[in-house]
């Protein structure tokens, strides 16, 4: 009789577990309820990504009759993590982390374009450190398995310095390894656009610019996705609203995008209100 009331408790337990359990509608993409009926795409805050905000935010591709879902990560990392999962439909990748996760989950992740973005070395304000070969003993931030670490490997590289003897800090958030320059919590960082005006006006120095964008950073979508008709209508949409972003971005300057790299950014209105894209 206790064995059939046990069994019995453990089943009514399973069914309320069951019952309580959210529908998708029910789970926010971003800031938003998931809708499914919407392209879902993962974002970190970088230049490549600033024309799909200005577009969102300003009703671009609402006039296109695109509902686009934007969830909005500090690092790569965790933007990663969305973009192996079932949701999104594709998002900002970096092309060496997607190496070196590998997997069946990266292999069905289609790169549709490059992006433009450039890296700069920048070392403490505070600090008499001017040239690359004077990092030795000191602490670089970076994010480990990127397009930035694999840069810095080449810089350190090309300046003499043996890679061993400097300490790499992952600080995977960007606007975080800015605040830790300015903190003097590490020595040197390697930082992108927009992070790159903030730490030029906290006074920190840059001892290196990467000439050239780099060709490792990619927008990409699931390849099963772009598979279905209406994903790629979608995507076609998609890729209308964030050109015409990009050419009102180029014509209106910071005054149209800088609340944008406020609120998402998490920039100061004084150094948003002054970066041209």
């Amino acid at each position: 009789m206790k064995l059939l009331t046990t069994l019995f408790v453990v089943m009514m337990a399973v069914v309320v577990s069951c019952t309580d359990r959210k529908p998708a509608s029910q789970f926010n993409f971003g800031t938003e309820p998931y809708d499914s009926a919407a392209l879902h795409v993962a974002l970190v805050p970088n230049r490549d990504c600033l024309p799909i905000y200005y577009a969102e935010r300003t009703g671009i591709y609402d006039s296109l009759g695109l509902h686009l879902q934007i969830a909005t990560y500090p690092s790569q990392m965790d933007c990663d993590t969305t973009l192996m999962g079932r949701i999104a439909d594709g998002g900002w990748a970096d092309g060496v982390r997607m190496a070196h996760h590998g997997g069946a989950r990266m292999a069905g992740l289609k790169v549709m374009w490059t992006g433009s973005q450039r890296w700069e070395l920048f070392t403490c304000g505070t600090l008499r450190l001017r040239e690359v070969k004077s990092l030795a003993g000191r602490t670089v931030g970076i994010a480990r398995n990127t397009a930035e670490s694999e840069l810095l490997r080449l810089v350190l590289q090309s300046a003499k310095v043996n890679a061993d003897n400097v300490y790499y800090p992952q600080i995977n958030n960007l606007n975080l390894r800015a605040q830790m320059l300015t903190g003097d919590q590490i020595d040197a960082a390697m930082l992108c656009w927009p992070y790159t005006s903030l730490a030029y006006s906290e006074g920190h120095k840059c001892i290196y610019a990467q000439r050239f964008a780099s060709s490792k950073g990619c927008f990409v979508m699931k390849s099963k996705r772009m598979a279905d008709a209406s994903k790629r209508q979608q995507w076609q949409l998609f890729e209308k609203g964030r050109r015409m972003a990009l050419d009102s971005i180029r014509i209106k300057g910071p005054k149209a995008y800088s609340i944008i790299l406020q609120k998402d950014y998490g920039l100061p209105k004084a150094v948003a209100d002054t970066i041209k894209y």
